[in-house]
């Protein structure tokens, strides 16, 4: 029996699913368990519908794989908060093979209105599900069966019959005649698929993160699960490397947390651009997560972490975005031009103007923004504060983005780097890079 896949971390809204459509549907809270669902060749699927709003997988990801593994399986975004608005980013899910958007309040009769299901294969019908390379160089061979329920092909096909006299030659997007598809069906079992369009739509799922982080087309909180799952694999990726599982939950928990609110000033239109650059910055997700670690080395109290150095470190370079001189962020100092330059030495104090226009946070967050390079000794910048006039956090983030500006080499001269900055702050961060070098050694 076929059956339609519901993943959504909304317990309700799977249980009333599954009540309403009981062994014809499949629902689960985990995306990790609906791929292990989409990978089984012995489960048929009719369609896949997912809700982005989940920061235990990525979407994007989940899409990609599904396309590899279901191409011709229609995929449906679930808007379970009904953020969505009444206009749907059409050419976006038309890219990304994505079908269209549902209300997470609608029935299950609305959700399976748009499969165009005209019968119900028996399981003697259904053949396994596999992706052999076919006869043809360039194309992979699947069930025909699985094309039956699509308005328009997925990718570029042909059919042909077991004596090579039948074949029906169709490209991308092209509409399915229904009545033709159905004696197609009773003479042969396979469709050949193009290899090179199943590529071209994996590239255009990649190439989405700009669009999908568009404070103007997706909702926040589609927006932030896919950002906080970012660091998340961050995360893991540090604790595979040795770092407590204790440490990590924690910081997980103050992560969701912090871009909550993050989503919530990003709402701000003067700040919208911004902020969805700064999600897809890898430096800024680096910084904000090992931050957040250092606070918890140092035993800081946690809602301070969160509002104070979780947002100053996530804002700190957003003045480089938008520059005069275009986005500055990742372009090294010595390689910029000297009216650049000038520029990017001001952006502490330029960051934390553009954040107190924009927002409410605390003087004291804003503090912290204007002294992300300030170093104890008064030999940061832009206005050498140092001593007891810099912030105990500010001077973690300072730290955090020194170590960040020497990503290959930081132990050739940490030993230097150390002696501008306190002992405490020294030890706790000198601790943490132990235990992650440590815990490697051992492994290898």
């Amino acid at each position: 029996m076929s059956q339609t896949l519901f993943v959504n971390h909304d317990l309700e809204f799977l249980s009333r699913i599954k009540k309403e459509g009981g062994t014809a549907t499949l629902t689960t809270p985990s995306m990790l368990q609906a791929l292990h669902w989409i990978t089984n060749p012995e489960i048929p699927i009719l369609g896949i519908y997912l809700n982005p709003n989940d920061t235990q997988y990525s979407a994007l990801r989940f899409l990609e794989i599904a396309i590899i593994q279901r191409p011709a399986t229609p995929v449906f975004l679930i808007d379970s908060e009904n953020e969505m608005g009444p206009e749907k980013p059409l050419n976006f899910l038309k890219g990304v093979h994505v079908k269209g958007v549902f209300r997470g309040n609608e029935s299950l009769q609305v959700f399976h209105s748009s499969l165009n299901i005209s019968e119900s294969p028996s399981p003697e019908q259904i053949m396994k599900r596999i992706t052999p390379r076919s006869e043809h160089k360039g194309y992979l061979e699947l069930p025909i069966m699985d094309f039956g329920h699509l308005h328009t092909y997925p990718f570029d096909v042909f059919v042909e019959d077991a004596s090579k006299n039948l074949r029906l030659f169709a490209s991308a997007e092209s509409p399915v005649d229904q009545s033709y598809f159905a004696e197609l069906k009773k003479k042969t079992s396979w469709v050949f698929i193009s290899e090179k369009t199943i590529q071209e739509t994996r590239e255009k799922v990649r190439n989405t993160q700009s669009i999908y982080m568009d404070m103007d087309v997706f909702p926040v909180a589609w927006k932030t699960a896919e950002t906080l799952f970012n660091a998340k694999m961050l995360l893991r990726e540090l604790q595979q490397g040795g770092l407590n599982d204790g440490v990590v939950e924690h910081a997980h928990l103050m992560l969701s947390d912090l871009f909550q609110l993050v989503s919530h000033l990003g709402q701000a239109p003067n700040l919208r651009r911004l902020v969805a650059l700064a999600k897809e910055s890898d430096r800024s997700i680096a910084c904000t997560t090992l931050s957040i670690l250092m606070c918890k080395i140092l035993k800081f109290e946690q809602n301070s972490i969160v509002e104070i150095l979780g947002l100053a470190s996530f804002f700190q370079d957003i003045s480089l975005f938008s520059s005069p001189f275009g986005n500055l962020s990742n372009t090294p100092v010595l390689e910029m031009k000297p009216e650049a330059a000038k520029y990017f030495a001001q952006h502490p104090l330029l960051s934390a103007d553009i954040v107190a226009k924009n927002t409410s946070v605390p003087e004291v967050t804003l503090q912290v923004i204007r002294q992300h390079h300030e170093r104890k000794d008064r030999s940061g910048y832009p206005n050498r504060v140092g001593g007891l006039q810099l912030h105990p956090m500010a001077e973690i983030l300072s730290l955090i983005n020194s170590y960040l500006d020497h990503p290959q080499h930081f132990n050739e001269v940490k030993t230097e780097i150390y002696t501008h900055y306190s002992d405490r702050m020294v030890q706790a961060f000198q601790g943490l890079l132990d235990l992650l070098e440590s815990t490697k050694k051992s492994a290898s």
